[in-house]
């Protein structure tokens, strides 16, 4: 019952945004809907994330499942906080009017739905369903402007996405095929019957529902080559709707990926991991050449979202304890870091009104607060200590070096060199200098509190590791490795 009312809760008030209650009534209810659905969630997954599973007849919530869903409910928390501001800044410059910030949160809200949807069920054609519904509901919110760029962006989004979701799909047809004689129809796809039975299933049909799931996956993921949607989303969208799909809705084709690792890994050892190293090598390749000749702010901090997915499928692909930490450790530091930087990118493309880093000067001398969090943001998504990401980059290197994998581990730590050079070096440049625009700092206590508290986890998942903490990320490494709590 309490999963369904988490369910339940961001889709009422969705519903509740579309009366007309006037701005700031639509406002009051995206505040009180996005409280009660951090709540709810956290309510629903307090005793799973301790091991206890949920488990109904169509819920399954254990730890790698509630670690998730946490995720997906505190940012989409910090995006709608910092939703308010953001979007009355658009409504006074007339970019939008009444009728469509209605409709922004009604999909913003169902948006969430669909992403929670994902990672509470326990059947892989429900995930796959999950998957598919967060596809459709935010291509509303990339395409929320209507203009050309904002239009072709929205189309690119679905074209590619719902090739990789039918790839995916035949994954699930092979799945199903791989367990045919062994688990009972109603119980085929779930993921518990699936690990449970691993051992009977048919691994040829496996191997080709990992090339499957991974490719179609992949795709909406933003694992290179595979890629393409995913800047020009990135870069057309609000910057609200960008920092959520990278920091919430890339984790939903990776939860995907990572439920049926925990399977192949057991009847096909190594195989899905070989194409998961194949496929993370080439992101962090890409990212890498892109960030260093980037031009658009928003384009940048998307190849910084494939450069992360892809270091996630490199620890799932070096597949040792502490890599598989690393990986799950990467995906918590990217959940928080890349909506810090994108709402940064957000207040400073909505004063100097252009995402082109050389026209962007003088940020910290006239946005001092915009200018501290684009440099602690811009450190953070580029790797920097003290910052979440060098830890989960290190844990995936000590993974490499441990499992004998030294010219990996070299090409890691050499590919990520570039990354942090390219990211310094186009980010620092637009907070140094001066301006000779009229620019000021957009003043409100809901965009910056979101900011800050972005920052103040980032800042205490870089320093601390409580043993709490640490318990759910070993119990989590056990399920990637085919074990269950």
């Amino acid at each position: 019952m309490i999963v369904t009312i988490m369910i339940l809760v961001p889709l009422l008030a969705g519903l509740l945004c579309l009366l007309p209650f006037g701005t700031k009534g639509l406002f009051r209810i995206s505040i009180m809907g996005a409280f009660a659905s951090l709540a709810a969630a956290i309510y629903c997954c307090i005793s799973p994330i301790t091991g206890n599973v949920l488990d109904t007849s169509i819920w399954y919530i254990d730890s790698l499942s509630a670690f998730f869903l946490l995720i997906t409910a505190f940012v989409s928390f910090a995006t709608l906080l910092y939703s308010k501001d953001y979007l009355k800044t658009e409504w006074d410059e007339g970019r939008l009017n009444a009728r469509e910030m209605r409709w922004f949160y009604f999909t913003m809200f169902v948006f969430i739905s669909t992403m929670l949807i994902t990672f509470a069920v326990r059947s892989a054609a429900l995930t796959w369903i999950g998957i598919g519904s967060t596809t459709l509901v935010s291509a509303f919110l990339v395409g929320l402007y209507k203009d050309k760029s904002a239009t072709e962006a929205s189309w690119k989004y679905i074209m590619l996405c719902s090739v990789g979701i039918t790839l995916a799909l035949f994954g699930i047809a092979m799945l199903y095929a791989a367990s045919s004689g062994f688990i009972p129809d109603d119980r085929a796809l779930d993921w518990p019957a699936l690990v449970a039975n691993a051992a009977n299933l048919n691994p040829i049909f496996m191997k080709f529902a990992a090339i499957l799931f991974i490719i179609g996956l992949g795709m909406k993921a933003g694992l290179a080559p595979l890629h393409n949607w995913l800047p020009d989303a990135h870069s057309q969208a609000p910057s609200p709707v960008s920092g959520i799909m990278s920091g919430a809705l890339l984790n939903c084709a990776m939860y995907g990926i990572m439920r049926f690792y925990s399977v192949s890994e057991i009847v096909n050892p190594d195989f899905a991991r070989h194409i998961l190293l194949l496929f993370g090598i080439t992101s962090l390749l890409v990212a890498a050449a892109f960030i260093l000749v980037s031009k658009d702010f928003k384009r940048m901090l998307a190849y910084s979202s494939v450069e992360n997915m892809g270091l996630i499928a490199i620890g799932l692909g070096i597949g040792t304890p502490l890599a598989l930490f690393g990986a799950m450790f990467q995906v918590m530091a990217h959940s928080i870091c890349k909506p810090l930087v994108f709402f940064c990118a957000g207040n400073i493309t909505q004063i100097y009104k252009t995402r082109i880093m050389s026209e962007i000067k003088g940020v910290s001398q006239k946005m001092r607060f915009s200018g501290f969090a684009t440099a602690a943001g811009g450190l953070a998504v580029a790797g920097a200590p003290p910052f979440p990401l060098f830890i989960g980059e290190l844990l995936i290197i000590g993974g490499a070096i441990g499992a004998g994998m030294y010219y990996l581990a070299g090409a890691l730590a050499i590919l990520l060199a570039f990354v942090f050079a390219g990211l310094v070096l186009h980010i620092f440049p637009m907070l140094s200098g001066t301006t000779d625009k009229d620019v000021s700092e957009p003043v409100s206590r809901l965009r910056a509190g979101s900011m800050v508290l972005l920052m103040i986890f980032a800042l205490f998942f870089g320093l601390f590791m409580p043993e709490m903490v640490r318990d759910v990320f070993d119990s989590m490494v056990l399920i990637l490795s085919g074990g269950s709590v």
